[in-house]
């Protein structure tokens, strides 16, 4: 995977949401999802499950805005899935993850874009609005009988946490389902990465220490140290890059190419 071909997956997803958007009817008496969006969904869930952590950064379009919805859901996607991989769960439970997590934002689609744009913190009343983005999106996917039913259900709960203070439904505990808190995980440390109109990216170092402190109370104990383990051996193979190509350039009498 190149930036070069991330940058226009995001492009392409960019111009379904939009074709959704169009299409929307609050009496479900059209068909909002074309077959041409559903191939999409399934071949990009084959596409970021035989891609790997690493791939991550290509999907950060420097040309978005810092709140780009496709590029979000596609990172948080990817993310979901290495992580699901790592748990050992099969190709189909791997594959409504992914398909939940590339739509776990869709009721976003639906807000004013001047909350959703604007260059600084959110009021209580605008934060509020932006919380019923998960309601929303399970109301619009809820009559798809083509999606997954658990695919549904993570756009409804992926905000919910282990202590009950999620939104919509305040679920706790095991009533949030395995691969809700999944994908809760990955959409919080995607946003933490993600540069944002009022701060700039943090490290994936520093997001995840902050993700520690929320666990377990807000968020899986299991899921958190899965994704320790996956951001460890990144970081391991990143430093022995560094190393080879630093030993390249004390051997090499001609220039190296990184």
């Amino acid at each position: 995977m190149t930036e070069k071909k991330a940058s226009r997956e995001i492009y392409i997803f960019s111009k379904y949401l939009n074709e959704v958007y169009r299409r929307y009817d609050l009496d479900g008496n059209q068909e909002i999802f074309t077959v041409k969006f559903r191939t999409y969904l399934r071949r990009m869930i084959v596409k970021l499950t035989d891609t790997s952590f690493e791939d991550l950064g290509k999907y950060r379009n420097a040309n978005c805005a810092s709140n780009c919805l496709p590029g979000h859901s596609i990172r948080t996607a990817l993310l979901a899935i290495c992580v699901a991989k790592a748990l050992g769960l099969k190709a189909s439970e791997i594959t409504e993850i992914g398909v939940g997590a590339l739509l776990h934002d869709i009721g976003k689609l639906f807000l004013p874009r001047e909350i959703l744009d604007k260059p600084c913190k959110l009021s209580e009343l605008e934060f509020d609005i932006i919380k019923t983005h998960s309601e929303i999106g399970f109301q619009v996917l809820r009559n798809q009988n083509w999606l997954p039913e658990p695919s549904v259900e993570i756009v409804h709960n992926h905000h919910e946490r282990l202590d009950g203070s999620g939104y919509p439904n305040q679920l706790s505990g095991n009533q949030i389902h395995l691969y809700e808190r999944i994908v809760g995980v990955a959409d919080v440390f995607d946003a933490m990465t993600s540069r944002r109109n009022y701060r700039e990216a943090l490290s994936y170092e520093l997001a995840f220490q902050e993700i520690k402190k929320e666990s377990p109370q807000l968020l899986d104990r299991q899921i958190v140290s899965v994704l320790g383990d996956i951001i460890k051996e990144y970081n391991h193979q990143k430093n022995e890059l560094t190393t080879i190509l630093e030993m390249r350039r004390e051997i090499c009498h001609y220039p190296c190419v990184e």
